[in-house]
């Protein structure tokens, strides 16, 4: 009963959250992410459902089961070599490892229930949702707060499906211009985590307060003031940096002849977290990226 009452509200929850308007504004690859986890944990443990009926009560055995059963025991009893393995104390501990796994599952399916709500969902009253945008940020990930913002920018739309690959840079960037529209600078261009070219953020960030996440458990306030000083309202700059989201700037060293030819694709993809890889020619500065899903009201 416990069971199913748990599986019904967690499909509620679920319709819930599709519904809500703020999903489509988040990252559609984390979403989905969240989702297959909730899926998963509630169909494994829906498959051995059984186990849980163990605990109330047990259920009787069909014609063709006990029929069965019969055909093994007088096999049993006419070979010497038979190990007998249903006794009471073996079938007590599958049922206590599947109900183990049932209640793991279960558990799982709850955080990744409050994970979702407090990224998709919550939002504080001093904020009001907008579509995900993107913070190119420089800092010490382990300080909540610091100078220097004026360095930040803003990527209002997710660059990466506008970018080019690095070994396409010959032929899809043509005069300084990418299929997408957005201008490449050859004396300051950026990459990202697959190895694809992509639009410079706008700078410097403006100033106010941003809701800002790194898509794990930390949904908190942002502050930048008109001095480029910095502050989250809780947290570290890492609790708020998506890992897997990777981001560079690359200036060519004067003299050199560096790049995105001199850059080499087999560096990437990149790993979450790690930094990014280095161009010949090239100074580098690795970016940490937030999301942004609100702003103040």
């Amino acid at each position: 009963v416990l069971y199913r009452i748990i599986l019904k509200n967690t499909g509620f929850i679920l319709c819930r959250i599709l519904l809500c308007r703020s999903i489509i504004k988040y990252p559609l690859m984390m979403t989905l992410r969240s989702l297959l986890t909730i899926i998963c944990s509630i169909f494994l443990t829906a498959k051995h459902a059984s186990a849980f009926s163990t605990l109330i009560t047990r259920r009787p055995i069909s014609a063709t089961s006990r029929s069965l059963m019969d055909s093994l025991m007088a096999k049993k009893d006419d070979d010497e070599s038979w190990v007998d393995d249903d006794s009471p104390k073996d079938a007590g501990r599958r049922g206590l490892v599947l109900n183990a796994i049932g209640v793991g599952l279960l558990g799982a399916s709850g955080i990744q229930l409050a994970q979702l709500f407090n990224t998709m969902v919550y939002t504080p009253s001093d904020f009001k949702r907008i579509p995900t945008q993107f913070i190119a940020a420089l800092g010490d990930p382990s300080v909540s707060q610091g100078s220097g913002a004026k360095d930040w920018g803003l990527w209002r739309v997710d660059p990466g499906p506008r970018g080019v690959f690095l070994n396409q840079y010959s032929k899809e960037i043509v005069d300084n211009k990418a299929p997408a529209g957005w201008k490449f600078d050859p004396s300051d261009w950026w990459v990202e985590e697959h190895g694809l070219i992509m639009e410079a953020p706008d700078f410097p960030l403006t100033p106010g307060r941003y809701l800002v996440t790194g898509g794990r458990k930390t949904v908190t306030g942002l502050t930048i003031d008109t001095g480029g000083n910095w502050k989250l309202d809780e947290g570290t700059l890492y609790d708020v940096t998506h890992l897997p989201c990777r981001s560079a700037r690359y200036n060519p060293i004067p003299g050199q002849k560096g790049s995105p030819l001199t850059a080499n694709q087999s560096d990437f993809p990149v790993k979450p977290g790690a930094i990014m890889p280095t161009v010949d020619g090239c100074n580098k500065l690795d970016y940490a990226v937030l999301f942004v899903i609100g702003k103040a009201a």
